[in-house]
Protein backbone atom coordinates (compact mmCIF):
# COMPACT_ATOMS: atom_id res chain seq x y z
CA UNK A 1 0.00 0.00 0.00
CA UNK A 2 1.26 3.44 -0.86
CA UNK A 3 -0.12 6.56 0.81
CA UNK A 4 0.07 10.13 -0.42
CA UNK A 5 -1.37 13.28 1.11
CA UNK A 6 -2.39 15.95 -1.38
CA UNK A 7 -3.58 19.49 -0.85
CA UNK A 8 -6.84 19.75 -2.79
CA UNK A 9 -9.93 21.94 -2.84
CA UNK A 10 -12.35 20.92 -0.07
CA UNK A 11 -15.16 20.94 -2.61
CA UNK A 12 -13.29 18.95 -5.28
CA UNK A 13 -14.63 15.58 -6.50
CA UNK A 14 -12.65 13.39 -4.06
CA UNK A 15 -13.51 15.60 -1.10
CA UNK A 16 -17.20 15.75 -2.03
CA UNK A 17 -17.41 11.94 -2.25
CA UNK A 18 -15.70 11.52 1.13
CA UNK A 19 -17.90 14.25 2.66
CA UNK A 20 -21.07 12.48 1.47
CA UNK A 21 -19.90 9.22 3.04
CA UNK A 22 -19.02 11.05 6.27
CA UNK A 23 -22.49 12.65 6.41
CA UNK A 24 -24.12 9.24 5.83
CA UNK A 25 -22.06 7.71 8.65
CA UNK A 26 -23.04 10.49 11.05
CA UNK A 27 -26.72 10.26 10.08
CA UNK A 28 -26.61 6.51 10.71
CA UNK A 29 -24.83 6.73 14.04
CA UNK A 30 -26.84 9.71 15.26
CA UNK A 31 -30.04 8.20 13.85
CA UNK A 32 -30.81 11.58 12.25
CA UNK A 33 -29.29 13.87 9.63
CA UNK A 34 -26.90 16.58 10.79
CA UNK A 35 -28.70 19.92 10.91
CA UNK A 36 -26.74 22.88 9.51
CA UNK A 37 -23.52 20.98 8.67
CA UNK A 38 -21.58 24.12 7.65
CA UNK A 39 -22.07 25.56 11.15
CA UNK A 40 -20.68 22.39 12.69
CA UNK A 41 -18.11 21.40 10.09
CA UNK A 42 -17.18 24.77 8.49
CA UNK A 43 -17.65 25.82 4.90
CA UNK A 44 -15.16 24.92 2.15
CA UNK A 45 -13.98 28.55 2.15
CA UNK A 46 -12.81 28.09 5.77
CA UNK A 47 -9.91 25.97 4.54
CA UNK A 48 -8.23 28.61 2.41
CA UNK A 49 -5.91 31.41 3.37
CA UNK A 50 -3.03 31.68 5.84
CA UNK A 51 -2.95 29.05 8.56
CA UNK A 52 -5.55 26.89 6.77
CA UNK A 53 -5.28 23.72 4.71
CA UNK A 54 -7.29 20.89 3.18
CA UNK A 55 -5.71 17.50 2.55
CA UNK A 56 -6.92 14.32 0.90
CA UNK A 57 -5.16 11.01 1.61
CA UNK A 58 -4.83 8.54 -1.22
CA UNK A 59 -4.18 4.82 -0.88
CA UNK A 60 -2.83 3.40 -4.13
CA UNK A 61 -4.28 6.44 -5.95
CA UNK A 62 -7.79 6.05 -4.44
CA UNK A 63 -9.06 8.86 -2.16
CA UNK A 64 -9.60 7.33 1.27
CA UNK A 65 -9.43 10.13 3.84
CA UNK A 66 -9.63 13.88 4.26
CA UNK A 67 -9.20 16.55 6.86
CA UNK A 68 -8.87 20.27 7.20
CA UNK A 69 -7.16 22.93 9.24
CA UNK A 70 -9.04 26.16 9.82
CA UNK A 71 -7.38 29.22 11.30
CA UNK A 72 -9.26 30.52 14.34
CA UNK A 73 -6.85 33.30 15.27
CA UNK A 74 -3.13 34.06 15.01
CA UNK A 75 -2.18 31.38 17.56
CA UNK A 76 -5.05 28.88 17.29
CA UNK A 77 -6.16 26.43 14.63
CA UNK A 78 -9.01 23.97 14.44
CA UNK A 79 -9.12 20.51 12.89
CA UNK A 80 -12.34 19.94 10.95
CA UNK A 81 -13.94 17.23 8.79
CA UNK A 82 -11.43 14.46 9.57
CA UNK A 83 -12.76 11.29 7.98
CA UNK A 84 -11.48 7.93 6.75
CA UNK A 85 -13.62 5.81 4.44
CA UNK A 86 -14.71 2.45 5.85
CA UNK A 87 -12.55 0.35 3.50
CA UNK A 88 -9.37 2.15 4.59
CA UNK A 89 -9.79 2.34 8.36
CA UNK A 90 -7.01 0.88 10.44
CA UNK A 91 -4.30 1.71 7.88
CA UNK A 92 -2.93 4.80 9.65
CA UNK A 93 -4.47 7.41 7.35
CA UNK A 94 -6.12 9.44 10.13
CA UNK A 95 -2.90 9.60 12.15
CA UNK A 96 -0.91 10.61 9.05
CA UNK A 97 -3.43 13.34 8.19
CA UNK A 98 -3.51 14.64 11.74
CA UNK A 99 0.29 14.68 11.96
CA UNK A 100 0.58 16.67 8.73
CA UNK A 101 -2.17 19.12 9.72
CA UNK A 102 -0.39 19.67 13.05
CA UNK A 103 2.88 20.28 11.19
CA UNK A 104 1.21 22.81 8.89
CA UNK A 105 -0.40 24.56 11.87
CA UNK A 106 2.91 24.84 13.72
CA UNK A 107 4.64 26.13 10.56
CA UNK A 108 1.94 28.83 10.33
CA UNK A 109 2.73 29.95 13.89
CA UNK A 110 -0.25 28.33 15.57
CA UNK A 111 0.50 27.17 19.10
CA UNK A 112 -2.76 25.41 19.91
CA UNK A 113 -5.10 23.16 17.98
CA UNK A 114 -8.65 22.35 18.91
CA UNK A 115 -11.33 20.08 17.55
CA UNK A 116 -14.79 18.82 18.37
CA UNK A 117 -15.83 15.19 18.26
CA UNK A 118 -18.86 13.35 19.53
CA UNK A 119 -19.66 10.25 21.55
CA UNK A 120 -20.80 8.29 18.48
CA UNK A 121 -17.32 8.68 16.98
CA UNK A 122 -15.48 6.84 19.74
CA UNK A 123 -12.69 5.69 17.44
CA UNK A 124 -11.94 9.32 16.52
CA UNK A 125 -11.86 10.39 20.15
CA UNK A 126 -9.48 7.51 20.95
CA UNK A 127 -7.15 8.61 18.14
CA UNK A 128 -7.15 12.23 19.30
CA UNK A 129 -6.42 11.22 22.90
CA UNK A 130 -3.59 8.94 21.73
CA UNK A 131 -2.14 11.90 19.80
CA UNK A 132 -2.11 14.18 22.86
CA UNK A 133 -5.47 15.97 22.66
CA UNK A 134 -7.23 16.51 25.98
CA UNK A 135 -10.91 17.10 26.63
CA UNK A 136 -11.40 20.70 27.78
CA UNK A 137 -15.21 20.90 27.62
CA UNK A 138 -18.15 18.54 27.18
CA UNK A 139 -21.01 20.44 25.56
CA UNK A 140 -24.26 18.59 25.03
CA UNK A 141 -26.38 19.07 21.91
CA UNK A 142 -29.77 17.54 22.64
CA UNK A 143 -29.00 13.91 23.47
CA UNK A 144 -25.62 13.98 21.71
CA UNK A 145 -22.52 14.35 23.87
CA UNK A 146 -19.73 16.34 22.25
CA UNK A 147 -16.10 16.74 23.31
CA UNK A 148 -14.05 19.89 22.74
CA UNK A 149 -10.43 18.77 22.70
CA UNK A 150 -7.19 20.76 22.54
CA UNK A 151 -3.50 20.20 22.11
CA UNK A 152 -0.54 22.55 22.57
CA UNK A 153 1.86 22.56 19.64
CA UNK A 154 5.61 22.94 20.02
CA UNK A 155 6.87 26.48 19.53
Amino acid sequence: MSRTLRPEPPDGPASRALWQEYQALLAERLDAPVVDPEHIFASPASFSGPGSAWLVAYEDDRPVACGGLRRVDERTGEIKRMFVTARARGHGHARALLTELERLAAAAGQRRLRLITTDVLGEARALYEACGYAVVATPQEGERQDYLMEKALPS
